[in-house]
């Protein structure tokens, strides 16, 4: 599979399951509260449930690495105004303003679908051998846990746990 077929997956997968109830809440609260890049949970999530692949700890850091730059100072500084313009500062929020938002939001969201397409292709060509995956019950989580190296207080647990079950349903 290329790169643009692993993102084109990647980007269908991201969507899908940031939809299922619970998700989009799960992730913003990781992101807004503890710092984590909701591409990387997407990707990490993608990797052990669409692709078998449970993720080294070392290919997590590069992964985090390639895109950061990308996320810091691009997808953040978007999110941050499209955040803003939903309170203020005056004008907003008004029509005009939330008209500016909208396409703040849809700028943003093409933005988050470069960084899913970078990540994707960094996913490693193997498949995990089945003793790794059985030790971790769900490469999924195992993944996201990399993704989000955090103190493991249970909101942050449920959260990643929330997350990899929605990456497994159907």
């Amino acid at each position: 599979m290329s790169g643009m077929d692993k993102g084109d997956a990647l980007w269908r997968f991201a969507l899908e399951v940031y939809q299922k109830p619970g998700v989009s809440d799960a992730c913003l609260l990781l992101q807004d509260r503890y710092g984590c890049n909701v591409t990387l949970l997407l990707f990490a999530a993608w990797a052990g449930a669409e692709r078998g692949v449970a993720l080294e700890a070392e290919e997590m850091t590069v992964a985090a690495e390639t895109v950061g730059a990308w996320h810091g100072e691009i997808v953040e500084p978007l999110r941050t105004i499209r955040r803003r313009l939903k309170h203020g500062p005056r004008p907003a929020p008004d029509t005009a303003t939330g008209k500016l938002r909208a396409r703040l939001q849809a700028i943003e969201i093409d933005a988050e679908r470069i960084e899913l397409e970078t990540l994707a292709g960094l996913l490693p060509d193997r498949q995990s051998d089945a003793g790794f995956i059985a030790a971790a019950a769900n490469p999924a989580l195992a993944n996201l846990e990399l993704a989000a190296p955090l103190a493991g207080d249970t909101e942050s647990s449920d959260s990643l746990r929330m997350i990899a079950n929605a990456a497994l349903s159907p």
